[in-house]
């Protein structure tokens, strides 16, 4: 099994521990006064904290990993399901989701940009992003599940994972992938414009707040099917 590294600080975990003084506080001063959707003891689903579009969803490990390739070595069953449920609830209430992820390897924090490791769940094709990745010159492999991004080389690489359509991609990143690299495809593929889909230069506050609205069933819905979680979203 995997363990969790230490977290230093990174704000992700500030926040999932309960911690007052967070960037979501300062940035939306109680309304709402939480981002949570569900929560489980080793899980957290929040609305993105500045959102590219209505439904940008993150699903994150409550202990600090850099990756969720580490994340289903520590916690393979649960994570799989979990992804699974989510997935089918999202497209249930919109449209099949892209699940991406910028996984970090060991030695290349700086270049994945990650320090805590989280799939987005976007209501983006996952075709058209596929496209760009290979427009790109990047390579890749399928892998026949999530499961499977638990086996070498993904536990101590960097990667750029797409989950899209129930078929899993990894994508091997080079020196040329600028910081939030699969944050700006996704922002090209819902036609926002360059650099707007950095979470830095436009917060939408108003489409956090009305994911918030879409997802208010979302947390009895998932505890039901799932029997671990808690339906504690407010």
């Amino acid at each position: 099994m995997t363990s969790a590294v230490q977290c230093a600080g990174a704000d992700f975990c500030e926040e999932i521990s309960g911690a007052a003084d967070t960037a979501f506080a300062r940035f939306y001063e109680g309304d709402p006064p939480s981002r949570r959707v569900y929560s489980t003891p080793d899980f957290e689903l929040l609305v993105d904290m500045s959102p590219l579009t209505v439904g940008h969803l993150l699903l994150l490990p409550r202990a600090h990993h850099l990756s969720f390739a580490r994340v289903l070595a520590a916690h393979p069953d649960e994570t799989e399901l979990l992804v699974e449920r989510i997935t089918a609830l999202y497209a249930e209430t919109s449209r099949e989701p892209l699940v991406p992820e910028h996984g970090s390897g060991v030695d290349q924090e700086s270049h994945a940009c990650m320090t805590h490791a989280r799939l987005h769940f976007l209501p983006v094709d996952g075709g058209v992003v596929d496209a760009m990745l290979a427009g790109d010159g990047l390579r890749y492999r399928d892998l026949p599940s999530l499961g499977a991004l638990a086996r070498p080389p993904w536990l101590e690489s960097a990667y750029f994972l797409r989950l899209f359509d129930g078929r899993c991609r990894v994508y091997v990143p080079s020196a040329a992938q600028k910081r939030q690299y699969l944050r700006s495809l996704a922002g090209a593929a819902l036609s926002i414009r360059d650099p707007e889909w950095d979470y830095a230069v436009v917060v939408r506050k108003d489409d956090l707040r009305t994911t918030m609205r879409r997802v208010a069933d979302w947390p009895d819905r998932l505890a039901r099917a799932g029997g671990w979680g808690r339906s504690d979203a407010r």
